[in-house]
């Protein structure tokens, strides 16, 4: 069975982080989505896997992107995880404070960057299986 691909919005101030994280994991076999722009990105929101923000930004740091990108997603039937992308412990502690579902660490490291990621997909592949399993299951009520 041939896994489709998953599709990653990033989103940094920084081009040249852009495209190394970019280049790590469309070469792990992602399509990926990078921005600077840190507004106007909900509009891929609908086909993404995964959005992956950093904290320090001009003007606006991750926590104001992911909360205007929750706002707008709002109504939105797919609307993806979006994990914090920092180097900075303190901050990565606070991951859920600031609006994020997780975070991904040692920014800079494009290794351990598609490692993580990796496992984020691999724990949702097992969360639908548990979750279809038990569907399964489960006893019909009409009857």
């Amino acid at each position: 069975m041939k896994r489709r691909v998953r599709k990653i919005l990033v989103i940094d101030d920084s081009e040249v982080m852009l495209g190394r994280m970019r280049r790590a994991l469309s070469g792990a076999g992602y399509e990926v989505i990078a921005t600077s722009q840190m507004v106007g990105n909900a509009r891929h929101l609908p086909t993404c896997d995964l959005v992956i923000i950093d904290y320090h930004m001009p003007g606006l740091d991750g926590s104001s992107v992911v909360s205007s990108l929750r706002a707008v997603a709002g109504p939105m039937k797919n609307v993806c995880p979006m994990f914090l992308y920092t180097s900075y412990e303190n901050i990565a502690r606070d991951y859920a404070r600031l609006g994020f579902d997780g975070v991904l660490t040692a920014k800079g490291d494009e290794q351990a960057l598609v490692r993580q990621v990796a496992t984020v997909f691999r724990v949702a592949e097992m969360r639908e299986a548990k979750l279809s399993r038990s569907e399964r299951k489960a006893p019909s009520t009409q009857g």
